[in-house]
């Protein structure tokens, strides 16, 4: 009697185990190593892994990377990926500008976007200063539905403190979804 339940215990333990053994990630496995993935000369937060050859990314992690939309259609097991032509002018007064002088200057940002597949129903637009710190300079709602349009921000007074690398992001927000990032412009202030 004793036997067959020393026997049932290992016999429990086994299964149980095996299957947790078979929980362990890919990334553990042998033949599978983890690599660091840079876009752009930024690291992605999680790094991929390269199994026999072939290697693996998170696609949510690459969806700022890639500056588009990224859409799980679980039903229908489809991964959707739409990166739409985002580009961003700058101007002060009527001039187009890259670079501008440490200190407060007044301008606003020209977005225009083309070849859209998404429905969007907003916009944001941030600037980041070299320390990271991140300002809003709109936020709005968009009522087009087009496959293009422009976008035109309100003038806005902003403190360029340091020398360096200030970034505006554009996001647009999917219908009934959050925002994205789609597009970097990058200024210098002097």
């Amino acid at each position: 009697m004793r036997f067959k339940r020393v026997a049932a215990l290992v016999l429990l333990g086994s299964i149980i185990g095996g299957t947790y053994v078979s929980m362990i990630p890919q990334a553990h496995a042998e033949g599978t190593d983890r690599i660091d993935v840079q876009v752009n000369g930024r690291p992605l937060s999680d790094a991929g892994i390269m199994v026999d050859g072939r290697t693996y990314l998170s696609v949510r992690d690459l969806q700022d990377s890639i500056q588009g939309f990224i859409y799980w259609d679980a039903a229908n097991k489809k991964l959707y990926i739409d990166k739409p032509n985002v580009h961003m002018i700058t101007f002060k007064d009527k001039n187009m500008f890259g670079k501008v002088q440490a200190g407060k200057t007044t301008f606003s940002v020209h977005v225009q976007v083309d070849d859209l597949l998404s429905k969007v129903d907003g916009i944001r637009l941030t600037i980041v200063d070299p320390n990271g710190k991140a300002t809003e300079i709109e936020q709005s709602k968009l009522s087009t539905q087009e496959d293009n349009f422009w976008f035109r921000s309100k003038d806005f007074t902003y403190d360029f403190k340091a020398k360096g690398k200030y970034t505006i992001n554009c996001y647009l927000k999917q219908q009934n979804g959050d925002y994205s990032l789609v597009s970097q412009k990058t200024l210098d202030a002097i």
